[in-house]
């Protein structure tokens, strides 16, 4: 893991139960590996977002880059484990 790769500052929120319920029955649905990297790929599409039409094609190429890595996360687990 790269420099860049490497998680260091963490933010906190609170969700009432069924939120949580509902994000763990989700996350897999979006190709992330748990609750919060589902919360990360979220807010990175909101950046992405905030950007505007002039920065459409790098959140597109953003929204590809994770897709891929949930892609890598999930040949290595199932690599692993031998399944999903």
């Amino acid at each position: 893991m790269s420099d860049t790769d490497c998680k260091k500052k963490m933010i906190s929120l609170r969700l009432s139960q069924v939120e949580y319920e509902i994000l763990k029955t989700k996350y897999r649905a979006y190709g992330t590996r748990n609750v919060s990297e589902l919360a990360r790929l979220a807010l990175h599409r909101i950046v992405a977002e905030s950007a505007g039409p002039q920065n459409d094609f790098a959140a597109r190429l953003s929204e590809l880059d994770d897709r891929v890595s949930a892609l890598e996360s999930q040949l290595a687990f199932v690599a692993k484990n031998g399944s999903l």
